[in-house]
C-alpha cells in the first residue's frame, strides 16, 4: 500500500500544475522514499519520471536536478500552458487591435487628422520604449527572477520597489520636458507638415497623450513581476482593455471630440491597462515600498543591464522617425497605410513570436540563473522550431490574401480603396521580413537571460544603420514601399546575425534546426501555391477580380485559407515535420487519459 501511495505522489508530482502541487504530496513522498521496503521501487518510479520529464520538457515545463533522495525541482508554470495563455488572449487583444484600426479608419480615413494623430503617436511611444521597454526586456526580469530563484523574495520586492520608482520618476520627467519642447520637436523633427494647422494638430495630440508612457511604464513593470511569478492571465489580458477603452471611445467621443477622442483614450486605456492587473498582483503578496535605493546590488544591475538596451530601443526610434518623417513628405494618407501595414504586420508577430517568447523568457533566466545551460539550449531550440512552424505558413497567407485581408479588415467608411491599396502594398514589403521579426524576439531573449545585453546591441546598432540607409535610398523610387521593404531587409539582417553568434555560444545542433526549417519552408510553400491556384480558379467564375460583396470575398479567403492550411499539414504530416508530431502525441495521449487505464 505504501508502495501505491508513494508512486502515485510520485506521478502526481510529474504531471500536475506545479502551482497546484501542495507540500503534504512532496512530503508524503519523502516519507514512503525513507521506508526501507519500499526505497528501490520509488528510486525506480523516479528514474521514469524523469526520463519521460526529459522528453517532454518543453511541452510540460517539469524537470529534476537530483536523483540522489527525491530531491526534486519542479518549474512553476509549463511554458506550454504559458504559451497557450499568452496566444488565446493576444489573438483577443489582436481582434480588437484590427477592430480598433477599423473604426479609426472608418471615421477618418486617409484624412489630415489622422496623418496628425499617427505623428503625435511617435513621440509618446518613443519616451516608453527608451524608458521602461529596455528596462523590462532585458533587465529587470532576469533580476528578479534571480532572486525568487534563490528564495530571497524580501529582497526581490525591495530591488522592483526601487526600479518601478526610479522609473516613474525618469517617465514624469522626460513627459513634463516633451510637453514643453513638442512645438519646437514636432514640426523639426517629427512631422514637417506644410500646414501649419496640422503642425497645431499634431503639438496638441501630443501634449495629450504624454500622459499616456506613465500608465504603461506602470503596466509594463507589473507585467514583468507578474511574469517573473509565472502568471501570465491578466498581463495577457491587459491589451484587451487597451484596445477595448479606445474603440468605446473613438466610437462614441468622436462626434463630439474629432481625433482627441482617440488621443484621450489612448491615455485612459494606458491607465486601465495598469489598473486591471493590480487584483492579481495582491495575490503575490506585494511587497511595494517607497523606496528608492539605487546602491542596491540588484538595482545596479538592472540599471547596468538595460543601459546597452536602453541605448538600442533609442537608436530603433531613429528608425521610426526617419519613416514617419519620409512618408509625411508622400502623398496624402501614406503615413496612415504604413502604419496600418505594420500594425498588420504585429499581429501575427504578437500571437506566436511575442507570445511563445515572452512565456518562454522567465523559464530561461531561470535556467540562467542556476546555471543550466543544457537546459536553456533544448528550450532555445524549441521555441525556436516551434516559431517557425507557426510563423513560415503565416507569412505565405499574408503575401498571397494580402488584398482581401486589408479590404476585410480596414475598408469601411472614408478608407477607400486608394487607401487599400496602399497598405496592401506595403503589407507585401512587411511581410517578407516576418520570419526575421519573430526570431529576433526569442533570439535576443537568450542574450538578456544570460545577462548579455553588450551583443545584442551591436547587433541592433548593425540592423539599424542598415535600414536608415536602405530607406532613404528605396523611399524616392518604391515610396512607403521602399521603407516597408528596408525594415524587412535590416530586421532579416539581425536575426542572421544574432543566430550566427548564438549557435557557437550555446552549441546549438545546427543540422537538426537545419533540417527542420528547410521542411517548414517546403510545406509553407506548397501551401502558398495551393491558395494562390484556389484564388485564381474562384476569380474566374466568380468575377472577384475587383471589389466583390464583403460576405462573398470573406468565404473565398476563408476557404483559400483552409485549402492552404489542409495542405500545409499534410506536407508536414509527409515531410515528418516534429512539432506536427508533438501536436498528435499531446492529443493522443489526452484522449487516452481521458479514456482511462
Amino acid at each position: 500500500m505504501s508502495k501505491a501511495l508513494a508512486a502515485a505522489e510520485i506521478i502526481s508530482l510529474a504531471f500536475s500544475p506545479p502551482l497546484l502541487m501542495a507540500s503534504r504530496a512532496v512530503r508524503t513522498a519523502v516519507r514512503a522514499a525513507e521506508r526501507p521496503i519500499v526505497r528501490i521501487d520509488v528510486r525506480r518510479w523516479v528514474w521514469r519520471m524523469r526520463l519521460r520529464a526529459e522528453r517532454l520538457r518543453f511541452l510540460a515545463g517539469i524537470g529534476a536536478n537530483d536523483t540522489r533522495c527525491l530531491n526534486i525541482h519542479v518549474l512553476p508554470m509549463s511554458i506550454a500552458r504559458a504559451s497557450a495563455i499568452m496566444i488565446v488572449t493576444l489573438v483577443a487583444s489582436r481582434v480588437l487591435g484590427w477592430l480598433r484600426l477599423s473604426v479609426i479608419g472608418a471615421h477618418f480615413g486617409e484624412t489630415p487628422e489622422l496623418d496628425a494623430f499617427w505623428a503625435a503617436f511617435k513621440i509618446p511611444d518613443a519616451i516608453f520604449g527608451l524608458v521602461v521597454a529596455g528596462a523590462l526586456a532585458s533587465a529587470f526580469i532576469p533580476v528578479f527572477t534571480s532572486y525568487l530563484a534563490r528564495e530571497r523574495e524580501d529582497e526581490a520586492w525591495h530591488v522592483a520597489s526601487s526600479v518601478m520608482n526610479f522609473v516613474l520618476l525618469l517617465l514624469i520627467g522626460f513627459s513634463i520636458v516633451m510637453w514643453i519642447a513638442a512645438p519646437y520637436v514636432v514640426p523639426t523633427f517629427v512631422a514637417p507638415f506644410h500646414d501649419p494647422k496640422q503642425i497645431a494638430l499634431t503639438v496638441d495630440l501630443t501634449r495629450l497623450m504624454l500622459l499616456s508612457p506613465i500608465f504603461m511604464g506602470l503596466s509594463s513593470l507589473t507585467t514583468g513581476i507578474l511574469n517573473s511569478y509565472r502568471q501570465f492571465l491578466s498581463s495577457a489580458t491587459a491589451p484587451l482593455v487597451y484596445n477595448l477603452v479606445i474603440i468605446l471611445f473613438t466610437q462614441f467621443g468622436y462626434p463630439f471630440l474629432g481625433i482627441h477622442a482617440v488621443a484621450i483614450g489612448v491615455v485612459v486605456g494606458a491607465l486601465v491597462m495598469w489598473l486591471v492587473q493590480l487584483p492579481e498582483l495582491t495575490f503575490r503578496r506585494t511587497r511595494y515600498s517607497f523606496s528608492l535605493d539605487l546602491s542596491h546590488s540588484g538595482v545596479r544591475d538592472v540599471l547596468r543591464l538595460a543601459g546597452p538596451r536602453t541605448l538600442a530601443l533609442g537608436a530603433v526610434q531613429i528608425v521610426f522617425f526617419v519613416d514617419t518623417y519620409l512618408a509625411v513628405g508622400m502623398p496624402e494618407g501614406s503615413l496612415t497605410a504604413l502604419v496600418y501595414a505594420n500594425q498588420l504586420l504585429l499581429l501575427p508577430l504578437g500571437v506566436f513570436s511575442i507570445a511563445i517568447s515572452a512565456a518562454v523568457f522567465p523559464t530561461l533566466s531561470h535556467y540562467a540563473s542556476l546555471g543550466q545551460v543544457g537546459r536553456m539550449r533544448d528550450t532555445v531550440q524549441q521555441a525556436i522550431r516551434w516559431i517557425l512552424f507557426l510563423t513560415l505558413p503565416t507569412a505565405i497567407v499574408m503575401i498571397v490574401l494580402r488584398r482581401p485581408i486589408v479590404n476585410l479588415l480596414f475598408q469601411y467608411g472614408s478608407f477607400g480603396p486608394e487607401a487599400r491599396e496602399l497598405t496592401q502594398a506595403a503589407f507585401l514589403f512587411y511581410s517578407l521580413g516576418l520570419a526575421g521579426h519573430a526570431l529576433v524576439q526569442i533570439l535576443a531573449r537568450v542574450y538578456f537571460a544570460s545577462r548579455d545585453t553588450t551583443t545584442p546591441l551591436a547587433l541592433t546598432l548593425i540592423s539599424i544603420g542598415s535600414n536608415v540607409v536602405l530607406s532613404v535610398t528605396l523611399a524616392p523610387v518604391l515610396g512607403i514601399n521602399g521603407l516597408a521593404l528596408a525594415n524587412s531587409i535590416a530586421t532579416l539582417l539581425e536575426a542572421g546575425l544574432l543566430f550566427i553568434l548564438l549557435a557557437s555560444r550555446a552549441r546549438l545542433r545546427l543540422v537538426g534546426l537545419g533540417v527542420s526549417t528547410l521542411k517548414q519552408i517546403s510545406a509553407s510553400l506548397l501551401m502558398g501555391v495551393a491558395m494562390f491556384g484556389f484564388i485564381n480558379l474562384t476569380n474566374l467564375p466568380f468575377d472577384l477580380i475587383k471589389d466583390p460583396p464583403k460576405l462573398t470575398l470573406l468565404l473565398q479567403t476563408i476557404l483559400a485559407a483552409a485549402v492552404g492550411g489542409l495542405v500545409y499539414l499534410a506536407a508536414a504530416y509527409l515531410l515528418q515535420i516534429g512539432e506536427l508530431q508533438e501536436i498528435v502525441g499531446v492529443i493522443r495521449a489526452r484522449v487516452m487519459r481521458k479514456r482511462g487505464p
